[in-house]
């Protein structure tokens, strides 16, 4: 059972991370507006998959505990 907590960590440190990337891509004003916007939807991307990661595997997690 600690890996299912390990891993569950892990995804919401990254999202976590992740986000904070995004905020400081928002608020840097020495980057011009393509920079800005390059960046911030590749961290959008990251940001989309990590919580569709974190989805399914508490949807993994919940159907493991049901089966029990």
């Amino acid at each position: 059972m600690r890996i299912i907590n390990i891993v569950t960590n892990q995804l919401i440190i990254e999202k976590q991370k992740l986000e904070n990337e995004l905020e400081r891509i928002l608020n840097n004003s020495n980057m011009t507006t393509d920079d800005i916007l390059k960046n911030s939807v590749d961290v959008l991307n990251k940001l989309t998959q990590t919580n569709s990661n974190l989805l399914t595997w508490e949807s993994y997690i919940n159907k493991e505990k049901e089966k029990n």
